[in-house]
């Protein structure tokens, strides 16, 4: 990846920074994942100034495979969010790879707004599977509406399969919808629905059938 103005030095530090999302794409070739890569800018959010991209991830992150490779999605990123009209001149999958990256920005608005413009293509290509399922534990309820509106039968099979791969992870998933209910939700700062009409729990019912019913067929 070459970014304009850095040396190559610079550059080489660069790409051995940003291989911590690229390894997120492992089915994707090289140069579609470079391509969305570069449309973030290495700026962080609170001050616009430009840092080490170390500084704009998370240490901390979800461990699980998918389609048999072992990704680390980041807890949160702190990119500032591509320049207006960068995203123009990606293709449907390039624009599909930086979508998934900032599902696990720091906002939540902008969580909110990318999960909105993914869920819109016409096709979702099978490398989004962990980024829309990681936010099935979201605390946002927006958020959560937002996947409970687009979660079609045709996108079921594909958190299953997840699931079958990551029991543990599973279980996690499961663990934080209701802790985040009880911390966010029970207390009625932000409304106060029962757990069991809790959009998150409702998510989780629909998967818990769609596993029933796998395991019958």
């Amino acid at each position: 990846m070459e970014i304009e103005g850095t040396r190559p030095k610079e550059q080489q530090v660069l790409a051995q920074e940003l291989g911590r999302l690229a390894r997120l794409f492992p089915t994707v070739a090289p140069a579609e994942v470079q391509a969305a890569l570069a449309c973030l800018p290495l700026c962080k959010v609170s001050s616009g100034e430009e840092v080490p991209v170390s500084n704009l991830l998370s240490p901390d992150g979800y461990l699980l495979t998918w389609q048999g490779k072992q990704l680390e999605l980041p807890y949160r990123i702190y990119f500032q969010e591509p320049a207006l009209g960068a995203e123009q001149l990606l293709t449907d999958r390039q624009r599909q790879l930086l979508q998934c990256l900032y599902l696990r920005h720091h906002d939540g608005f902008v969580r909110q707004r990318y999960l909105q413009q993914l869920l819109a293509s016409a096709e979702l290509e099978a490398f989004t599977t962990p980024f829309t399922f990681s936010l099935l534990s979201d605390y946002v309820q927006e958020i959560l509406e937002v996947l409970a509106a687009h979660l079609a039968p045709a996108l079921l099979p594909s958190y299953v399969r997840l699931i079958g791969e990551n029991p543990r992870y599973w279980s996690q998933t499961q663990g934080r919808v209701a802790s985040y209910w009880d911390i966010y939700y029970r207390t009625g700062r932000r409304g106060s629905p029962q757990f069991r009409h809790y959009v998150g729990n409702r998510l989780l019912k629909k998967l818990r059938a769609a596993l029933q019913e796998n395991a019958s067929n």
